[in-house]
């Protein structure tokens, strides 16, 4: 049986994973509402509901680093949304990391096992 996207749960929200398509790594999470599902699909690049900002946001507005969709996955209860993109521009992480997920928990600490790609401050001013 075919279903659709439950926007209802999660007041309208759904996460959303980003893998690379190529190499299956996961780069990072992020939550789409219908509007950036529907700018998703128009224009073929990853577009979120900025939960801080309370806007949409297209994934590569500010830094240049877009995310070209490739292929679209719905979990079977239809709330979680799998994009599997091309990252252009080598970095998906706003901090600078190609990953978001770029610390990892070993012996009680964590660590960075990353370099960054770019610098936050010369892209954003912040």
């Amino acid at each position: 049986m075919v279903i659709e996207i439950d926007f209802k749960k999660g007041e309208g929200l759904v996460p959303v994973i980003i893998q690379d398509a190529a190499t299956h790594e996961v780069l990072m999470l992020g939550y789409m509402n219908r509007e950036a599902w529907e700018k998703t699909v128009e224009t073929g690049r990853a577009s979120f509901w900025s939960r801080s900002r309370q806007k949409i946001w297209v994934k590569g507005e500010t830094s240049g680093n877009y995310q070209e969709v490739k292929e679209i996955r719905l979990d079977c209860d239809g709330d979680t949304l799998l994009l599997k993109v091309d990252q252009i521009g080598g970095a998906a992480c706003h901090t600078g990391f190609r990953s978001c997920f770029h610390q990892r928990y070993e012996k009680g600490e964590w660590k960075i096992f990353e370099k960054k790609i770019f610098d936050p401050k010369e892209v954003y001013g912040r």
